[in-house]
């Protein structure tokens, strides 16, 4: 069976791909991945309020222990370095230590930082960047449009940075017109679309009556939203779809291969075992599944259950409650 897909340019030998997580943040863990099978691995995403709160707390420091304010912006752009250098041989070890692509993560709110550093990024060898983006839509004074087109600014920004880098925009479900918005996105020269960005979930505590958070890993129920987004967006957007967010089960990666996806992200279920055995029992699953199905190549059922291909096509827009459908009085 052939499982072999492009992705980001490159033929990988499969579809699933480790997503950033704090699994793919040193070389031992991506050298064990390779050897599970995975098809390509993005790295943990070097966050934009990572660096500037580094920035802010050093800044303090320097303040609070009488230092000069001339030295507060050598401060500043020491430390914002000192996350990037480090960032930047991650990718330089990894890419001395495996095979497959080596795809870096930057999650950001904004274009200003990232200008060189695309460039640096793709000195240091990485065969593509994974632009995860997300903004909340609470404040009022910005509109939709606004937000796309930070979106919009940031990508092209980036193309021209570094041309021949290619691009994966990582985006999230939040958005008034969300078809729309992707389809729009995958005309800009992105080399692939990944839904959907895992946030972060809070609760409060009535006790002590603070914020905590929750729910750091996805639940197997999320695989749902994103095989509907896969089978709507798939036959509508002008490059290849990376799906991920619920991926528990083997047969996970076959639902959101038939649903229209190319590739699959996987990532809370890398923290099932030791050895990332999900990726080898995925894999082997996807090899069996197709065998017994009679399929040769991924493109032989890649798909076959979109929207444009699916005969109960309603079943992914129909999302209200219907007392006849459900069955359930």
């Amino acid at each position: 069976m052939d499982t072999s897909v492009q992705y980001m340019g490159r033929t990988i030998k499969s579809p699933v791909i480790a997503g950033s997580c704090g699994k793919t943040a040193n070389t031992d863990n991506i050298k064990r991945l390779e050897d599970a099978g995975v098809g390509a691995v993005i790295l943990k995403s070097l966050f934009e309020e990572q660096i500037t709160q580094e920035i802010s707390n050093n800044v303090w420091s320097a303040q609070n222990s009488g230092e000069m304010i001339e030295a507060y912006n050598y401060i500043a752009q020491h430390t914002k370095h000192n996350q990037l250098d480090n960032y930047l041989e991650l990718i330089r070890k990894a890419k001395q230590s495996v095979q497959i692509p080596v795809i870096a993560s930057i999650n950001c709110v904004s274009a200003n930082e990232w200008l060189q550093f695309a460039q640096n990024i793709h000195q240091a060898g990485a065969d593509g960047i994974e632009l995860n983006m997300f903004i909340m839509p609470s404040n009022v004074n910005i509109s939709a449009d606004e937000v796309e087109q930070v979106y919009e600014n940031t990508i092209q920004i980036l193309k021209r940075a570094v041309p021949s880098l290619p691009i994966s925009l990582k985006i999230s479900s939040y958005s008034a017109s969300l078809a729309k918005l992707c389809q729009k996105l995958s005309w800009l020269g992105i080399s692939t679309l990944s839904i959907f960005n895992r946030f972060i979930e809070h609760d409060i505590d009535v006790e002590s009556q603070t914020v905590k958070p929750i729910n750091i890993f996805s639940n197997e129920t999320d695989i749902y939203n994103t095989i509907r987004w896969t089978a709507i967006l798939s036959k509508l957007v002008n490059c290849p779809l990376t799906a991920g967010g619920g991926v528990h089960k083997e047969d996970d990666v076959i639902k959101l291969l038939l649903a229209g996806a190319n590739t699959v992200q996987v990532a809370s279920a890398l923290y099932q075992d030791n050895d990332f055995s999900f990726i080898t029992k995925a894999q082997k699953r996807l090899e069996e599944w197709m065998e017994k199905n009679s399929y040769k190549h991924l493109s032989d059922f890649r798909g076959r259950l979109s929207i444009d291909k699916n005969s109960t096509v309603s079943t992914f827009y129909r999302v209200q409650y219907m007392k006849y459908y459900a069955g359930i009085e």
